[in-house]
């Protein structure tokens, strides 16, 4: 056989080895074992049991302490050490009592949680079910600090009622108490949350670590806390306010209003909407402080819509607002877990839309226009986000029939451009309900069930 004759059946051999090689290459990358391609497990907390998941569930991190809260149960792991995912301690709620909300934000190595006792009013043991005791543990120890109860709200037969609850948060040495403006229910039985008309709801701080008073709040009148956030420079809280009062109030509506950190003084408290009062039964949730965004559902006056981001400047003045729904590139899911974060003047989203399977669209806003800075598509449904400094982490599923999470996108938050794209090994336990930065580690928080945080690491 001559060279030539000998040359075809070799280029035919070396063409179908790399055919081979890059399907094999292929295949190696998507399971997450090709190297600098790859996200790899280092270590898992482990296992615990199937739980429902309710209002107290939360994660987050103080120092080098992951804290899991549960409605059963208060713990912490290790981040870093050589006991990395080791839990460090567990706290248990007494008797009958159960987390009911809990502070998500660091503070001064302590953990601010509620408890709700006795498991409902029409409980044997005579418990209210009112989410109406706060307490704070060492988040090194577990070890409490001090504990401190409030009288839960009444019915009019003098009946402490179920639905009276706290909302707390806590940052730096600040641990932040709102109490719940509901008043119980009326003669005529329907059920109305009003600010409370002899003042007895209050918006308080203390000191995170001590427990002792620092403030409690002089607030506009009629109006009462629905949620509080303890931001670096400043707190936050949204207001439900009556109609009527020294204000001369005509009609009910939300508020939002900015607090100094030190003395509790109102620097400014403005309508939610600026354009029309809002209806106090509209779902409010503070996302971010510094700036101040809020993300507004619909109520029963708006049929349809799908809700807003509203933001405002320091001095309280509105900015641009910007809709959940993004037309053709989805609607933003502003009432579920790592689906927006708030970073500087920049809002960043994921946007789902259906079609043949669900698929996403990140975006980011800037929040001083309310114009889009830019956007891009996912290959693969996208189940969780955040991000951190210029880095902005995607985690995606692996198809748009598949609820497992296999791949890891990095994008520039500046401009959206493709940074790095790794698969993992093993799928992501989902639930997402936090992602962390620690000991050079991406760490993921799931809810319920399984593996309370994982520690991925680049390979």
């Amino acid at each position: 056989m001559s060279a030539r004759e000998a040359r075809g059946p070799l280029t035919t051999l070396a063409v179908l080895l790399a055919a081979i090689g890059s399907v094999a290459a292929f295949f190696l990358s998507v399971e997450g074992y090709l190297p600098w391609d790859a996200m790899v497990r280092s270590w898992a907390a482990a296992e615990d049991r199937e739980a429902e998941v309710t209002g107290g569930d939360a994660t987050w991190v103080v120092g080098d302490v992951a804290v899991r809260s549960r409605h059963d149960a208060v713990s912490g792991y290790a981040l870093t050490g050589d006991d990395k995912g080791g839990k460090l301690w567990e706290y248990v709620p007494p008797g009958r009592d159960t987390v009911c909300d809990s502070a998500e934000h660091a503070g001064a190595k302590a953990v601010l949680v509620a408890l709700s006792s006795g498991g409902g009013s029409d409980d044997a043991d005579g418990g209210s079910g009112a989410c109406s005791t706060v307490l704070a543990l060492d988040a090194e120890s577990g070890r409490q600090l001090w504990k401190r109860e409030w009288e839960p709200a009444k019915d009019p037969l003098s009946d402490a009622t179920d639905l009276s609850a706290l909302d707390l948060d806590a940052r730096g040495d600040l641990a932040v108490v709102a109490e719940d403006p509901f008043e119980g229910y009326p003669q005529d039985g329907t059920q109305e949350r009003a600010a409370k008309k002899d003042g007895a709801y209050a918006l308080r701080a203390l000191d995170l670590r001590t427990g002792a008073p620092r403030w409690t709040a002089e607030l506009p009148d009629r109006c009462a806390p629905d949620e509080v956030s303890a931001g670096e420079k400043r707190v936050v809280a949204v207001l439900s306010c009556d109609a009527g009062g020294r204000d001369r109030r005509e009609v009910s509506e939300l508020t939002v209003a900015v607090l100094d950190r030190a003395t509790g003084a109102v620097e400014w408290n403005v309508p939610v909407d600026a354009r029309r009062p809002l209806d106090p039964a509209t779902s409010v949730v503070i996302d971010a402080t510094d700036p101040l965004v809020l993300a507004v559902g619909s109520s029963d006056e708006a049929e349809g819509a799908s809700g807003l981001f509203a933001s405002f400047d320091d001095d309280g003045r509105p900015r641009p607002t910007i809709d959940f729904d993004q037309g053709d590139d989805g609607i933003i899911g502003a009432d579920s877990l790592m689906q927006t974060v708030v970073a500087g003047d920049r809002l960043y989203a994921l946007a789902g839309y259906w079609e043949k399977g669900e698929h996403h669209t990140v975006i980011a806003f800037d929040l001083r226009t309310g114009d889009r800075v830019w956007s891009e598509e996912m290959d693969d449904p996208a189940a969780a986000m955040t991000v951190s400094g210029d880095r902005l982490t995607v985690l995606c599923e692996w198809s748009t029939q598949s609820d497992d999470i296999t791949t890891l996108i990095e994008l520039d938050a500046r401009d959206g451009d493709e940074t790095d794209e790794r698969h993992f090994r093993d799928p992501v336990p989902r639930p997402v309900s936090a992602m962390y930065e620690a000991d050079g580690l991406l760490v993921t928080a799931g809810r319920g069930g399984g593996a309370p945080f994982t520690a991925w690491e680049r390979w």
